[in-house]
């Protein structure tokens, strides 16, 4: 299943229900593979939240320490 690129630029107030619309269709896949594999439509949608909620914390951490990370190194201790 192939995913549509965007339509519109990035600063587009729009382009996010555009992204949706992109996805709208993988996603109803992964949710009816869950639910035939026996997973209740409950804990499918719980499951895809929890997932997008990882997914959106593990992008602020990246921001962040590219922020005020970027070009700290540490040095592992010597051994004598």
């Amino acid at each position: 299943m192939k995913i549509a690129g965007p339509k519109r630029p990035t600063a587009h107030p729009d382009r996010h229900l555009d992204c949706e619309e992109a996805l709208e269709a993988m996603f109803q896949a992964v949710a009816a593979a869950a639910e035939a594999a026996g997973w209740s439509r409950n804990e499918t949608a719980d499951a895809l939240i929890n997932l997008a909620d990882n997914h959106v914390l593990a992008i602020e951490a990246s921001n962040q320490l590219a922020k005020f990370g970027a070009g700290v190194f540490l040095k592992a201790p010597k051994l004598h």
